[in-house]
């Protein structure tokens, strides 16, 4: 059996099927990490000391700009960090931010979701999140272990390596 034709076409047409090949599906990033993890030390060792420390590429550069603008209230809590640590985070998350040349396609998917001028400050304000998270019911937010919309990594259990395969997905049951 050699590589004809008609075998390549079969094989291309099954991988575009099943969105491997194409990655067409907002939700699975296929076997690669859906985002770039926070490859950045002082902003990983700043974000996880209170939370998960998001994936840069899930809001675009005007939203982490205002966000670390405003550290002294985030989110009703003081994260206000040296001048020198605030430049240097500003700059990771603005360089790989979902509107950033280094941006990767479902980056620029969040981006293109969000209307000129807003800067949401969370990434469950996003059209991209709410078009992914539209079937989970109210109630499942509440649950003690999700908590919040915010908590990603309570179901996402690679969101912290920056993968948010639906396939990894375990939703906690209280």
């Amino acid at each position: 059996m050699g590589l004809t034709r008609k075998n390549l076409s079969v094989l291309f047409a099954t991988l575009a099927a099943s969105g491997v090949w194409l990655g067409t599906s907002w939700g699975d990033g296929g076997p690669t990490p859906t985002f770039p993890a926070v490859s950045h030390k002082a902003t990983a060792a700043e974000c996880a000391a209170c939370h998960m420390a998001y994936p840069a590429g899930l809001l675009p550069t005007r939203s982490w700009t205002r966000m670390m603008r405003e550290l002294d209230n985030h989110f009703g809590e003081d994260a206000s960090l040296s001048p020198e640590e605030t430049l240097a985070i500003t700059r990771y998350l603005t360089d790989n931010a979902a509107d950033s040349p280094r941006a990767n396609e479902r980056s620029r998917r969040i981006a293109s979701g969000v209307a000129p001028g807003d800067s949401p400050q969370r990434i469950s304000e996003t059209a991209y999140f709410r078009y992914l998270h539209d079937e989970v019911p109210a109630g499942v937010w509440k649950r003690a272990k999700i908590a919040s919309r915010a908590n990603c990594i309570a179901c996402h259990t690679r969101a912290e390596s920056g993968s948010f395969a639906e396939r990894e997905i375990k939703i906690p049951k209280e």
